[in-house]
């Protein structure tokens, strides 16, 4: 007699509580938490804790590296310094509680972050095995940094605030079939490896490269122009840069940008 399959035996019992755990939670769309996430990338200097700033309520995340020395004047946003994994475990877990007044969240940045939990696997590895060269990560240690930080980017995602990642950026290049031997097709992403790029891109609505332009701006009174240093961040589809706007609503660039006035953007087109 064939076996009966394990749908078959589950008992009415079971079959009930399942259905009360699974209805309570379904709910119109419009009952999720109204929140965005969003991937900046850029030279150090590119303004993307500047951008972080911009966000409503947010607390940033200055991942060893200082950053938010940039705006300590202007906006004043506040901010916590994380220089070891455990810091920002813990930080995460703050966020998780609910109990503060921050709306979004600024991890910045990623790359450092990186750098910061490879610290942490390398120590546990010593730990264990006092011959080996913490300085020198193993592919062993690769693979477990990839999976600690691949689960704390989705742990990020699914918070119910807006996430902002910020990156410095790196070139690669891409392997081709079919191409012309000659030449050799480069891209350019944020700077951590493939396995936690993927994890990235796949964990928010829109990444966008953070670029400075000069421009010349006219005093229209006086007819006086002056040169201004500019943001500009690049979201539109290119085969040369990682980039995204899932919400379709930006266009191939956003000038200036300011997180706040892309939320409006975002939730304003969704209404419409």
């Amino acid at each position: 007699m064939p076996e009966r399959s394990t749908s078959s035996r589950t008992k009415k019992r079971d079959i009930e509580a399942i259905n009360t755990r699974v209805s309570s939670r379904i709910k119109r769309t419009s009952e999720f938490a109204h929140n965005q996430n969003i991937l900046v990338y850029g030279i150090p200097g590119a303004r993307k804790t500047r951008f972080c700033a911009t966000a409503p309520n947010v607390l940033i995340l200055d991942i060893n590296e200082e950053g938010t020395d940039s705006v300590r004047r202007d906006p004043n946003p506040h901010a916590i310094r994380v220089y070891n994994w455990e810091d920002f475990l813990d930080i995460y877990w703050f966020a998780h509680s609910g109990d503060h007044e921050f709306k979004t969240f600024a991890i910045d940045g990623v790359t450092g972050l990186q750098g910061l939990c490879m610290g942490f696997v390398l120590g546990e590895r010593h730990d264990l095995d006092a011959s080996r060269d913490p300085d020198m990560p193993s592919r062993q240690a690769w693979g477990k940094v990839g999976k600690l930080m691949r689960d704390q980017i989705t742990n990020w995602r699914n918070l119910p605030y807006n996430t902002i990642f910020t990156a410095t950026e790196r070139s690669r290049d891409l392997d081709e079939e079919g191409g012309d031997d000659d030449e050799v097709a480069r891209q350019i992403g944020p700077n951590v490896s493939p396995s936690i790029g993927s994890a990235l891109q796949q964990a928010v609505g829109t990444i966008g490269r953070m670029v400075k332009r000069e421009v010349i701006v006219k005093n229209k009174k006086t007819e006086v122009t002056r040169r201004e240093v500019r943001s500009r961040m690049v979201v539109g589809d290119s085969p040369r840069y990682i980039s995204k706007d899932r919400n379709g609503v930006f266009g191939e660039y956003i000038d200036a940008p300011n997180f706040t006035d892309m939320l409006e953007k975002i939730y304003n087109s969704k209404e419409a």
